[in-house]
């Protein structure tokens, strides 16, 4: 245990690292508002680059796979069977706040950086990138690439901007050029803990520092076309008329009507993007291209809100003489934490001082992917704001401090059995 540690840091201490290590990252945007940082932009290669060199400061040196995963490595194996791996993402949606992600990537880099050396060699960080399902419509393609390997990839095109395929960004990346090491072997049993900002204000409303989670909801995205024929906008005779436009917002309005109707079985749908052709003044649509993002705790509800919502869409079209088609663009099934580790860390956490609760999250995260494969944890942090993905996004910082402070203590004592 190194000075610093065993003397503990100051809050208002923590708090200024903090607040100017997450600065730092929020300066690789392209926008000035939020931060945009697309997974294969300029502003993503540069903070993987950021990272690197800060990882490398903290005395880690860094795998870097194909889709620009970072995996931290002490620069030698390591056989022991208490392994943690801190992790979270660094890219964000568009306009995104500075939070969401880049506060589980801080840190793992901070705890690092205040561990001492010997502490520190039983602790990686993990940094996914492409978590947000902005840009391909899947959540967490960068995860499921480090786990699974190329069989995740898929046949994924950029939905923002020109169509790209997935794998030709990929090759014109070359993110594995920073890797310093080759890939380090992650031991079976390794335990993954990620630290999010929590995105709504539950846990600031009751005054928490912390939630612990124990499941996360499942997603359905699906991807509807509605096909009508493009006429004049004087058209006078609307059972002439065959607007994809309007046949499209039955969609809009039977998710609305479908998260109500089901809301005793936690589940929620929402039209998240519509494109129309043409898109213009004078003319009637004649075709709309929609998406829809359904979340919920169980396959059963799922896939009755898909079936329902898919159903109806296609009556509806049918009456209006629209073409309807529908494809399902991902399936991510719920998932659930480790219960031994978050009772223990939840004691822990407890004794030294930090309020907590247990709590579902209906946002996905990448540690519901890395749970498939190792025991993982999910930790909340407090949102004032109660907003995520968005400018306005907010972070307690001292409840983050408090919560750093404990697993300094954590990790530099002893550990967890297994």
């Amino acid at each position: 245990m190194n000075r610093r540690q065993s003397e503990g840091v100051s809050l208002s201490g923590l708090e200024y690292l903090v607040s100017e290590e997450i600065d730092r990252l929020s300066k690789f945007t392209s926008t000035d508002e939020g931060v945009t940082r697309l997974p294969f932009t300029r502003e993503n290669r540069l903070a993987l680059e950021y990272l690197a060199k800060r990882l490398n400061e903290v005395g880690k040196r860094v795998y870097v796979d194909r889709m620009g995963n970072i995996l931290t490595s002490s620069g030698r194996e390591s056989r022991r069977n208490d392994k943690v791996v801190f992790c979270s993402h660094y890219d964000s949606v568009p306009n995104g706040g500075k939070y969401d992600g880049t506060a589980g990537v801080v840190f793992g880099i901070l705890l690092l950086s205040l561990l001492g050396k010997a502490e520190a060699e039983r602790i990686e960080l993990c940094a996914f990138n492409c978590e947000e399902s902005s840009l391909f419509g899947r959540a967490s393609l960068g995860s499921a690439f480090f786990l699974k390997g190329k069989e995740a990839l898929g046949d994924y095109e950029t939905l923002i901007g020109e169509r790209v395929s997935l794998t030709k960004l990929i090759e014109e990346a070359d993110f594995q050029s920073f890797s310093q090491v080759e890939k380090p072997s992650v031991e079976e049993g390794t335990r993954f803990i990620e630290i999010h900002v929590d995105q709504s204000e539950e846990l600031s409303k009751k005054a928490l520092d912390l939630a612990f989670v124990e499941k996360i909801a499942g997603q359905r995205r699906l991807s509807f076309t509605f096909k009508g024929e493009t006429n004049h906008s004087s058209l006078m005779n609307l059972s002439a008329r065959r607007d994809s436009l309007l046949a499209s917002t039955s969609a809009i309005l039977k998710a609305s009507e479908l998260s109500k109707l089901m809301s005793s079985d936690e589940v929620v749908g929402t039209v998240t993007r519509l494109t129309n052709t043409p898109n213009v003044m004078n003319m009637i649509p004649g075709e709309t291209e929609t998406t829809v993002d359904i979340r919920g705790f169980s396959v059963r509800s799922l896939e009755e809100f898909k079936g329902s919502l898919t159903d109806y869409c296609r009556g509806v079209s049918e009456g209006a003489a629209i073409e309807f088609s529908s494809s399902e663009l991902s399936t991510m099934d719920p998932a659930t934490m480790d219960s031994a580790y978050l009772e223990y860390l939840q004691n822990s956490l407890t004794v030294k001082g930090l309020s907590s609760t247990r709590m579902n999250s209906i946002a996905w995260h990448d540690i519901a992917e890395v749970s498939k494969y190792f025991p993982s944890s999910l930790i909340l942090l407090p949102n004032p704001a109660g907003l995520s993905h968005s400018p306005r996004e907010a972070m307690d910082l001292t409840s983050f401090s408090k919560l750093l402070n404990a697993m300094l203590e954590i990790f530099g004592g002893s550990h967890a059995p297994n």
